[in-house]
């Protein structure tokens, strides 16, 4: 399920659920309508599955085969079968996007080429986008928070989501930086599993210029200052951004605890049950309230 991207998916239906709770446009029961939680799911597994394999078999990065070489070796293999599947994907959330709003297939459409932008082949001579400290980690970060974003908004009921956006702008743009630095953040962790090999295939991350070490500690010191943190943005709903604070140091500690030898698989996964955990809170105080 890691190698073909399922993981990572589940990652990016986390962020858009978290978005969605602490701007406000989630439904009663904490969690946005099924048809554009499954199109965030499905794109998301199609563009990481396709960024792994990329458009052509020979444009693999070898940095990548030389970092996971048991996911590549089978990745190799069904190299063919994971590009239809990832097109089929990309089509079928292109079509259940289009429940929601007909600008949704252009939004997929644009994850997709973003996706491939990032590294599309291997390193030749100029820094690819994956190759850049700093803007590696923040061009995940801001594509998938943004990709968050107009997702939340799109499939918010009625005109509801037109008038909060007008209204308080702030709302939003709070939201939307919470995601991206939880993605930032995240992104470099995931960065320590590739240390060496990306020192070797001259690709920067906090990880090489730091060290593993280092970036385990600043991203647990960051993650620790967001929950902290989310309590005082008032902008946000108050329900929501308490039991999102408890969901991230919860999460935190359960990585600390676990401390797993490689950590990309393990960070993906955790998003999305704080997600559900954030989901039957707000469940359950707006069912007594009422």
């Amino acid at each position: 399920m890691g190698h073909l991207g399922v993981w990572a998916g589940m990652y990016a239906l986390a962020a858009f659920v978290c978005l969605s709770q602490l701007v406000g446009t989630a439904l009663w029961f904490g969690l946005p309508r099924w048809d554009a939680m499954l199109c965030v799911l499905i794109t998301g597994i199609a563009v990481y599955g396709l960024d792994r394999v990329k458009l052509a078999g020979e444009w693999i990065d070898p940095a990548d085969i030389a970092a996971q070489p048991e996911r590549y070796e089978f990745l190799r293999r069904t190299q063919r079968t994971v590009r239809f599947t990832a097109a089929v994907l990309l089509v079928a959330a292109g079509c259940i996007g289009a429940r929601v709003s007909w600008l949704v297939p252009l939004l997929v459409l644009f994850g997709a080429v973003g996706t491939v932008a990032y590294a599309p082949w291997p390193r030749r001579g100029a820094a690819r986008l994956k190759d850049r400290l700093w803007l590696k980690n923040a061009y995940v970060a801001g594509g998938m928070s943004l990709f968050s974003l107009l997702m939340a908004v799109l499939s918010a009921d009625g005109e509801r989501w037109r008038m909060g956006l007008l209204e308080n702008p702030a709302v939003f743009a709070v939201g939307a930086a919470v995601v991206g630095l939880r993605v930032f953040l995240d992104a470099a962790l995931c960065d320590i599993d590739d240390e060496a090999t990306d020192r070797a295939y001259r690709t920067r991350t906090f990880a090489t210029a730091v060290g593993s070490g280092s970036v385990w500690n600043w991203a647990g010191l960051g993650r620790m200052g967001l929950a902290a943190g989310l309590p005082f943005l008032s902008v946000l709903p108050p329900l929501a951004r308490i039991a999102w604070s408890a969901a991230m140091l919860l999460g935190m500690a359960a990585l600390r605890w676990r401390r797993p030898v490689l950590i990309r698989d393990t960070v993906d996964v955790r998003f999305l049950p704080e997600a559900l955990f954030v989901a039957a809170v707000l469940a359950a105080v707006r069912t007594q309230s009422s």
